[in-house]
């Protein structure tokens, strides 16, 4: 059984942001070697996530729309209202509760993806995204590539 490690490094430039890490995930199992297994991709982050589905212009924009819609900045969220809140608080801490709300409902810390013949198991038109629901920062993605 091979186990595999990669890291990329992300630079988001906008509260959502949407950038394809597919090619990443690919060069990471080409590395590994693994013929048969999966792919795992993590975020170790709480206001950006992953999606695997279609990168469409016209879906991405109603995916920042509904989140927007659904989950409007500055609705007096307890996690923005520092006053309040007085846990896991940096510094320079920004009132950012909607992305937190926004990653529960469109974002996942995770995404497995089936490995055959050493290629990934995507649908035709999925691809691996990396989704910022906060705003532009440095970010890290953690892939592990397990298998034979």
């Amino acid at each position: 059984m091979i186990f595999h490690r990669d890291r990329i490094n992300i630079a988001t430039t906008r509260e959502f942001d949407v950038i394809d890490i597919t090619a990443d995930v690919e060069k990471a199992l080409i590395s590994s070697g693994v013929e048969d297994g999966y792919a795992l991709v993590y975020s170790p982050h709480t206001t950006c996530g992953l999606l695997v589905n279609e990168k469409e212009t016209g879906l991405l924009k109603d995916i920042d729309f509904t989140m927007r819609r659904l989950v409007p900045e500055g609705e007096g969220y307890l996690h923005d209202d520092f006053t309040v809140r007085t846990e896991n608080m940096h510094p320079d801490e920004t009132k950012n509760a909607h992305a937190h709300l926004r990653y529960l409902m469109a974002g996942r810390v995770s995404e497995y993806i089936p490995v055959s013949e050493g290629s990934l198991m995507l649908g035709e038109w999925q691809r691996v995204m990396f989704v910022e629901f906060d705003r532009a920062r440095d970010r890290q993605v953690l892939i592990q590539v397990c298998g034979v």
